[in-house]
């Protein structure tokens, strides 16, 4: 059987190569296998494409000719995941004039992913006049992040399945319902119904199988095909497969061949009705003439997700997401730019926490399909990351599911070691994450006992607790972000933001978190204004910024702005400059967002000076706790100098909680 590293039986991808080009390279050869060659090129069947090319180039003489299709050669070796291959094609082409930028960082991707990184970075600084470029960031950021992970522990232990592997490609897999010791997933080995060869890739037409773990012998069963109960193997090609989580529905991906045409793939549904399994009908969308694959039911079985080259995309292969419904499947949703690229996005997954994988060739990455997890906020904005070293090679990795309890799992991967694309399972093992609190008055640095704590994570995490003389611990879980919040009456809330995300070693985070009594105007430090004015400075407004924040895990206060002169100058002046100030500032934090309703303004001129708290007094030496820093106060200072200096602690903005 031959071994091919390609992921392309799923999920087709369409190259698009100008009739023109095309015409012209099979004009200038004169040769039928070079017009075959390209058509077949266009419509995706990589692996037939580059088998009359090699023809091709056996039987022409001419060098230049030769060489005029290796830009078309090298897209037949990418499609089928051939990196190397791929990267001495494009390297011919660029060589001998092939000026376009989609072929040089078509062949700067294929470096990155043969581990050419010292000569895809010597390309790249060739390339600085294009740095607007989203290919170009792409590449390095790529380039940044592989050399990061290079130096790094790796987070997961990977391991292949071994016995459900074969010499032909393993893919797409998913867990059977309850059952995280039995998977399907789709082969293209021997054993498959097909006879057919597959145009694309090189190997028989796929089928699904299934393989079962053996915990007494710990290791995975033999493949075999998926019984007679399901009617889905066929001699077309079955290549991905997903089970609803109530085990009555399932979805699947088949393509059928026609000599001649672009092999798209469908998805299928079966449902059990009584203990029977219905037999496979197509779904309704899928008719429009564009490709399916990698059906993912989410686990509450309301969505189904799939990857699409249907029209409205992103790119070349988008993520797409229907509603299912009494076993219909509404109109496809594109899962929006956040997730979908120019490229090619495939094999999506959902977990129960609502964290979303998926495999992409454009995002930054390590080879040419990298995973990524993605998470949303809450207005629906996905945040995309990397999954990094070691689930993520040089080579393509895609198809991840978590099956059983924990951060445990199984993808597909065509690495070092695999034979074409096998199966591989992952484990993030036990490290330990502690979080070690400190919860102290912002005004006299003293530790405040009996404070709640709650502490609130992405995997689901909700703790409450209290400080014990002041301290807090808790235990966190791996890649995960949480939010730690104190509160106690008669101080504000306090937060910090901590993330496990990206960790691989144990850690413990020390948190310090203060509180600021409520029984007393608070400072705003950094307010400015000219002389005189009472327009805020550019300065000033990352100081009511935080007031924003404050205001923000704080939604039950309202607060009073109290603005205050120094004492020189005219009184009645000094209050009205100070009202405007004030005013200002509320002015401020409703164009911020803050409601009206908790905002009051208030300017106080120079009738309230300053009284000294603990803080100040520790800074300066010649102030004393309590002391208020009235006219006659000032006069008796002796010390110009000193004298500012209580001044300047007079000019002051304030805010007092209100409720």
């Amino acid at each position: 059987m031959l071994n091919r590293k390609s992921i392309s039986f799923h999920c087709p991808v369409f190259f698009i190569v100008p009739l023109s080009v095309l015409l012209f390279l099979a004009s200038c050869s004169g040769g039928q296998l070079l017009t075959e060659a390209n058509q077949a090129l266009e419509r995706g069947e990589f692996y037939a494409a580059t088998e009359k090319y090699k023809q091709f180039n056996e039987k022409e003489k001419d060098a230049k000719k030769k060489f005029a299709a290796a830009k078309s050669i090298g897209d037949a070796y990418f499609g089928q995941g051939l990196y190397p291959q791929a990267a001495s094609w494009y390297k011919n082409a660029i060589r001998r004039g092939d000026n376009d930028l989609a072929t040089q960082f078509r062949y700067i991707d294929v470096l990155r992913a043969a581990e050419k990184y010292d000569e895809m970075e010597n390309l790249l600084k060739q390339m600085e006049n294009n740095a607007g470029d989203n290919r170009f960031l792409n590449n390095q950021q790529s380039l940044r992040m592989i050399r990061q992970w290079q130096k790094l522990p790796p987070v997961y232990l990977i391991e292949s399945l071994k016995a459900p592997n074969s010499f032909a490609d393993e893919t797409s897999v998913a867990a059977w319902p309850r059952k995280a010791d039995r998977l399907l997933f789709a082969s293209a080995s021997e054993e498959a119904t097909g006879k057919q060869i597959n145009p694309v890739t090189g190997q028989k037409f796929a089928d699904i199988f299934v393989a079962e773990y053996d915990s007494a012998r710990h290791k995975w069963s033999f493949a075999k095909t998926l019984g007679d109960s399901l009617k889905i193997n066929t001699e077309a090609n079955e290549s991905a497969i997903s089970v609803s989580a109530d085990g009555q529905l399932i979805v699947f991906q088949r393509a059928e061949y026609v000599v001649g045409q672009k092999m798209n793939s469908r998805l299928f549904f079966c449902r059990k009705e009584n203990s029977v399994w219905s037999k496979p009908e197509p779904i309704s969308f899928c008719n429009d003439g564009a490709s399916y694959a990698y059906p993912a039911i989410s686990v509450d079985g309301k969505w189904l997700f799939f990857s699409s080259d249907r029209a409205g995309g992103q790119g070349q292969t988008d993520i797409w997401k229907s509603g299912i419904a009494n076993y219909e499947f509404g109109e496809p949703l594109n899962m929006g730019e956040q997730i979908n690229t120019p490229g090619r996005e495939t094999s999506p997954f959902m977990r129960k926490n609502g964290h979303f994988y998926f495999s992409s060739d454009y995002h930054p990455g390590v080879g040419g399909f990298d995973i990524f997890h993605a998470t949303a906020d809450l207005n629906g904005k996905w945040t995309v990351e990397n999954m990094s070293t070691p689930v993520n090679s040089p080579n393509d990795d895609f198809g991840l599911i978590f099956a059983g309890r924990g951060e445990r799992g199984y993808f597909a991967s065509t690495r070092k070691g695999s034979r074409g694309a096998d199966l591989y399972s992952f484990f993030l093992p036990p490290r330990l994450f502690q979080c070690f609190g400190k919860v102290c008055s912002l005004e006299t640095d003293s530790v405040i006992d009996n404070v709640n704590v709650r502490i609130v994570g992405t995997d689901g995490t909700s703790m409450l607790m209290k400080t014990e003389k002041g301290t807090f611990r808790a235990e966190l879980k791996p890649e995960a972000d949480y939010a730690v919040m104190v509160f106690k009456k008669g101080f504000l809330n306090a937060q910090a933001k901590i993330s496990t995300r990206g960790l691989r070693e144990a850690f413990d985070f020390n948190l310090e978190l203060k509180q600021t009594p409520t029984d007393q105007p608070i400072r705003i430090d950094d307010i400015n204004y000219e002389s005189g004015k009472w327009e805020l400075q550019p300065a000033s407004r990352a100081s009511l910024d935080k007031v924003v924040e404050i205001l923000s895990i704080n939604p039950d206060i309202s607060i009073e702005i109290m603005s205050h002169t120094d004492d020189v100058g005219d009184a009645a002046f000094n209050m009205d400059l100070s009202q405007k100030r004030a005013d200002e500032v509320v002015r401020y934090l409703i164009q911020k967002g803050v409601s009206a309703n908790r905002l009051k303004a208030k300017g106080y001129g120079e009738s309230l000076p300053f009284r000294v708290r603990v803080k100040t007094a520790r800074k300066y030496s010649f102030l004393k706790e309590g002391e208020v820093l009235n006219t006659k106060f000032i006069e008796q200072i002796g010390n110009e100098q000193e004298a500012e200096v209580a001044r300047s602690l007079n000019r002051r903005t304030e805010f007092q909680v209100l409720q």
